[in-house]
């Protein structure tokens, strides 16, 4: 598809990790960009990054908290009139521990970004883009999606309706010339698990993390060519598949075994 000075990409979540990344890649390739973040700061400073790595990029910033109306809002209205070719719905982040320890407000925020944010853009973008005869969707969601996740039960869950609402576009806009996609990474170097607010070093899970330049290449790949699903990884497709053959008794336990964090005694949680 040629890309033309018209075609604005909004990447959502902007301010750091994958957003960040994204917003360079999709300059590369001549978008104009709406990148949209809570952190004016950090968000000004990807700006300025994307704008020394492609000379002449058009970067702008919108500062918004996307868990609220108003903030939905005020980056709907920035996009009024953009014909927007790309949206990346990057923005989101988790919670660990016992779902009867996190506090509620930060499960109902975390839904609200995670989804409510999700759907409520997708929803008012696709239609131009149908009228349009193109675009492309990137939904940003995680290998959790594929089962249950003991101690991320409420991230587990958003990051499964991630998945299954882009499967599902993916096939209504069939043959529309819009594509919907969904990212499905492993646990990345992105700053994700500094924000969970515990400490999760010592699980298998998150003891390892992989670096999010072949994610996010990966991603942009599968956006080019119509994927649905896009899993980067050989060791993630490996458990999405082992998952989908486990029994799903034994494959929640397995999760909570490799989600829990050990005690002091080195003794996991879900013993």
């Amino acid at each position: 598809m040629s890309i033309t000075s018209t075609d604005w990409a909004v990447v959502t979540g902007a301010s750091s990790g994958f957003g960040a990344l994204f917003a360079r890649r999709l300059a590369e390739r001549g978008h104009p960009l709406v990148l949209t973040g809570r952190d004016a700061a950090r968000l000004d400073a990807v700006r300025e990054e994307v704008r020394r790595h492609t000379p002449g990029a058009v970067v702008e910033t919108v500062v918004a908290d996307l868990a609220t109306e108003n903030g939905l809002e005020v980056l709907l209205t920035q996009l009024k009139n953009k014909n927007v070719d790309v949206l990346v719905n990057n923005a989101g982040f988790g919670t660990y521990g016992r779902f009867a320890e996190v506090p509620a407000w930060r499960e109902s925020t975390l839904i609200a970004v995670d989804v409510t944010a999700v759907v409520r853009l997708t929803h008012e973008l696709l239609p131009a883009m149908r009228a349009r005869g193109r675009g492309r969707i990137l939904n940003v969601a995680s290998t959790i999606a594929f089962q249950p996740a003991p101690y991320q039960a409420v991230y587990g869950g958003a990051k499964a309706f991630v998945l299954s609402f882009s499967q599902a576009l993916a096939e209504e806009t069939r043959g529309s010339g819009i594509t919907v996609t969904a990212l499905c990474p492993g646990p990345t170097r992105t700053g994700f698990t500094d924000a969970l607010k515990a400490d999760v070093s010592g699980t298998a899970i998150y003891r390892k993390l992989a670096e999010p330049g072949p994610v996010v290449d990966a991603g942009l790949r599968g956006l080019d060519r119509g994927r649905p699903v896009v899993v980067p990884g050989l060791g993630n497709r490996a458990m999405t598949v082992l998952g989908r053959i486990t029994p799903s008794g034994l494959l929640i336990r397995l999760t909570a075994r490799m989600l829990s964090a050990p005690d002091k005694a080195g003794r996991t949680a879900s013993r």
